[in-house]
């Protein structure tokens, strides 16, 4: 009998464990919008309304800037039109203007703060009640003429203007880069991509040369001279 009870023990063991309530699979976390470092040009959603679950990532926020905090800031956060003005042609060392402007009074473009010479490009950024602007470009000296960053006037544009020497012939990048500020945070909204053709030509083409050049014709020049005064030397005591 014993036997028996013994045999029937694990039985029963098992049809407990059979009977016992599956585990629930833990909820699928909910879809996240990025800042989107991953997304070149326009880095900002459409309407963050649109995704609730909108979070910020690690690397763009504040040490003591929640990100709840992050969130609502981007909910403040307007489009505005925006507009630059790049030359189509440059020319080596010859300083240039660079202009960029954000109309936040509510008017439909940008493009009435512009020199209106070169090549303008449209667009729209968000921006906040205080915005930085930047430019860059490797192969170039790139001067603020301007404050980088600016309070957005409801009554007239705000202008940030560059000044602007190229140091390569070629076809270069100069990028600009607006921020929208929220205390020490620096929240990237956009980032526009202008390509500033430098042709060469003419009597700076001779500058570039020599600049390349003037070690070598300082080299040459030393031996030259030093070559006619020895030729000088030889005639004179020769003709004794």
């Amino acid at each position: 009998m014993e036997e028996e009870l013994a045999q029937l023990e694990p039985l029963e063991s098992e049809e407990m464990m059979m009977e016992a309530p599956a585990t629930a699979p833990a909820p699928a976390a909910g879809p996240t919008r990025s800042l989107g470092a991953d997304i070149p040009g326009d880095v900002f959603p459409e309407a963050v309304g649109a995704a609730p679950e909108f979070d910020v990532p690690m690397s763009t926020r504040s040490a003591n800037v929640t990100a709840q905090a992050n969130e609502s800031f981007v909910e403040t956060l307007k489009s505005v039109p925006v507009a630059h003005e790049t030359p189509s042609k440059a020319e080596y060392k010859r300083a240039f203007d660079v202009t960029l402007a954000i109309d936040s009074t509510g008017d439909e473009t940008a493009v009435d703060a512009l020199p209106g010479r070169g090549n303008i490009i449209e667009g729209e950024a968000l921006v906040s009640d205080r915005v930085e602007a930047r430019l860059s470009g490797a192969n170039f000296e790139i001067v603020a003429m301007s404050p980088e960053i600016q309070a957005m006037s409801p009554l007239t544009e705000n202008v940030w203007r560059w000044s602007v020497v190229p140091l390569t012939a070629g076809s270069h990048d100069l990028v600009f880069e607006i921020y929208a500020i929220d205390e020490d945070a620096v929240v990237p909204l956009r980032t526009f991509r202008d390509t500033v053709t430098v042709e060469v030509s003419g009597i700076n083409r001779a500058i570039a040369f020599a600049d390349q050049a003037n070690p070598l014709f300082v080299l040459l020049g030393g031996l030259g001279s030093a070559v006619a005064g020895l030729i000088g030397v030889f005639r004179f005591f020769g003709r004794k």
